[in-house]
C-alpha cells in the first residue's frame, strides 16, 4: 500500500497493555485471579526467546516489544513519517501481542486449574492504576516549544481523542456527573489521573509532557517531545486525529506561525478534569483573556492549522473527523462520530447494554462489555466484531496490518534497523540495537550510529546487512 498522510516529522507511538487473568471453570465470586500480573506476563512471553523480554529488543518491523516496569507488555512502534504508517504500526502491535496471547492461553487451557489471560489496551483499572499511550515527536532544538500553550492544547485534545471511561462502582465521579449526552461515561480515562503539566519522571508525576531530554537522535539538532497523557485507542481513526493535530501544530510553531498564548490555561489539570465531565464548561485562561471551552480551544487550533495541511486524502479525512468530533463535543450529539471516536463508540455500546440490563449502567454486564471493548483478543474482545458489523471504523486494512508486522515504515531509519534485525536473526548472529544505533556483537564490530530519524539509508549499515545476508 502507498503511504498516505505525510507528517512533518518522525512520529512514533508506545502502548502499555493492562494484564488480567480469569479462571475457565466457575469459582466463588471472591476467589483470587489465577495468575498475578507478573506471572501472567511471564506466560505471554514464555514461548518467545529470552531476549524478547529485554527493554532493548527490537523487531524486524523496526519496533520495540518488551516487558516494562510494573510487569506489563509495551509495544513501541517504529518511527513514521506518514500517518498511514503510524496507524498500521499501532495495529501491528496489537496483532503481534494477540498472537502471543493466544499461544499462552492455549497452553494454560491444558493445565489444572485451567486459566485464561486477557491483554487490555485500556487506560485504568479498579485499583487506581493508570497506563496508556505515549507519543514521540521529533522536534527542533529551536525555536523553544511554547509549553504552556501546547499543554493547553493537549488538555483539550485529551477529551476529543479520549477512550471513554465508565467509572467503577463507588467512585465519586460516577455519582457526581452532570446530566449530559455521554453520562455516566467520562470522555477520557487518563484525564482524572493527570497531576502536572510537565514532569521529568513519568513514573512519579502524571503529566502531559515528559521533559527528560532523551532525543534518540543528534542532540545538537533534535529533541524528542514525549507526550505521556494520551488514552490508548482501539479505533485507529481516533489515533489519526490525535497525531495529525499535534504534528500540524508543531509545524506551525516551528515555522514561527503561532506562539499559542491564546491556548494558555490558568490550570490545565483542572480544565481537563472539568471538560471530562462537561466539555462546554469554561476554563480560565492566562493574561486576562476570557474563559474558553474545550470545543472553542480545539476550533481555535483547527482554524490556525487548516491552511498548512497537505492536500492528501487521509489528511483531509482525519481533519474532517476532528471537526466533526469538536462539533459533537459542543452539541452533545455524537451520532456523526459514533463509529470513529473511541469515547463515542464506547458510549453507544454502554447505552445499548444498559438499556436491557436490570441495574442499568451499574449492571456488571455493562462493565464487562467495557472491558471487552479494550480486550485485544479476537476471541474474547469486541473490536474485530465491531469492525465487521460496521460499528467501528476500519482505516487500516488487514493486509496493511499483516505487512506492518514484518515491514518497517517508509522513509525513516526504521528501515535500516528492521533490515539489520532480520538479517541477524536469519544468520543467527547476536547484536545490540537501539533507536539510534546498531552493532554486530558476534563477531564484534564497531557501532554504527543512526542520528537522523528521517534518514533511511546508511552506507556502513547497508554493507553490514549485505554481508550478513550473503553468508
Amino acid at each position: 500500500m502507498s503511504p498516505a498522510g505525510p507528517l512533518t516529522r518522525a512520529c512514533g507511538i508506545e502502548t502499555e497493555y493492562g494484564v488480567a487473568s480469569a479462571h475457565l471453570a466457575r469459582v466463588p465470586d471472591d476467589s483470587a485471579p489465577p495468575l498475578a500480573a507478573e506471572a501472567a506476563v511471564n506466560e505471554i512471553f514464555r514461548h518467545t526467546p529470552q531476549r524478547h523480554r529485554s527493554a532493548h529488543h527490537f523487531l524486524a518491523n523496526g519496533s520495540r516489544l518488551y516487558v516494562d516496569i510494573g510487569s506489563h507488555p509495551e509495544y513501541a512502534g517504529a518511527e513514521c513519517r506518514y500517518l498511514s504508517d503510524v496507524l498500521a504500526q499501532d495495529r501491528a502491535g496489537d496483532a503481534i501481542l494477540a498472537d502471543m496471547l493466544a499461544t499462552a492461553n492455549a497452553d494454560l487451557a491444558t493445565r489444572e486449574p485451567a486459566a485464561r489471560i486477557h491483554l487490555l489496551k485500556s487506560n485504568a483499572d479498579a485499583h487506581g492504576n493508570t497506563f496508556g499511550c505515549h507519543e514521540n515527536y521529533q522536534i527542533r532544538r529551536s525555536p523553544e516549544l511554547p509549553t504552556a500553550g501546547f499543554v493547553g492544547f493537549l488538555a483539550a485534545r485529551q477529551i476529543l481523542t479520549g477512550a471513554g471511561l465508565l467509572p467503577f462502582p463507588g467512585e465519586v465521579a460516577h455519582t457526581e456527573r452532570p446530566t449530559s449526552a455521554l453520562a455516566p461515561l467520562l470522555f477520557s480515562a487518563r484525564a482524572p489521573f493527570m497531576t502536572a503539566p510537565t514532569s521529568a519522571d513519568p513514573t512519579r508525576g502524571r503529566a502531559f509532557i515528559n521533559t527528560r531530554d532523551e532525543p534518540h537522535a543528534d542532540k545538537t539538532r533534535w529533541r524528542r517531545l514525549h507526550i505521556i497523557a494520551g488514552d490508548a485507542a482501539r479505533c485507529e481513526a481516533t489515533t489519526a486525529v490525535k497525531v495529525l493535530l499535534a504534528d500540524a501544530l508543531l509545524a506551525l510553531i516551528e515555522a514561527g506561525g503561532w506562539d499559542l498564548v491564546e491556548c494558555e490555561l490558568a490550570d490545565p489539570i483542572a480544565a481537563t478534569r472539568a471538560w471530562n465531565l462537561d466539555p462546554n464548561s469554561p476554563a480560565e485562561r492566562t493574561g486576562g483573556r476570557s474563559p474558553i471551552t474545550c470545543p472553542e480551544l480545539l476550533t481555535l487550533v483547527c482554524d490556525r492549522i487548516a491552511p498548512t495541511l497537505p492536500d492528501d486524502p487521509l489528511t483531509a479525512r482525519t481533519f474532517d473527523l476532528a471537526r466533526r468530533g469538536i462539533a459533537a463535543l459542543e452539541s452533545g450529539d455524537y451520532s456523526s462520530v459514533q463509529t470513529e471516536l473511541d469515547w463515542a463508540i464506547k458510549a453507544t455500546l454502554a447505552r445499548h447494554v444498559a438499556a436491557s440490563a436490570p441495574e442499568g449502567y451499574a449492571d456488571p454486564r455493562v462493565l464487562r462489555t467495557m472491558l471487552a471493548f479494550h480486550d485485544i483478543s479476537d476471541t474474547t474482545g469486541l473490536a474485530a466484531g465491531l469492525r465487521r458489523a460496521g460499528l467501528m471504523a476500519s482505516w487500516v486494512s488487514p493486509e496493511e496490518v499483516a505487512a506492518a508486522r514484518t515491514t518497517p515504515p517508509t522513509g525513516t531509519r526504521a528501515r535500516i534497523r528492521g533490515a539489520f534485525v532480520a538479517a541477524c536473526a536469519a544468520a543467527g548472529r547476536s547484536a545490540s540495537v537501539g533507536w539510534a544505533h546498531i552493532r554486530l556483537d558476534s563477531p564484534p564490530r564497531p557501532q554504527i550510529d543512526l542520528p537522523d530519524p528521517l534518514s533511511d539509508d546508511d552506507a556502513q549499515a547497508a554493507a553490514l546487512i549485505a554481508e550478513l545476508t550473503e553468508r
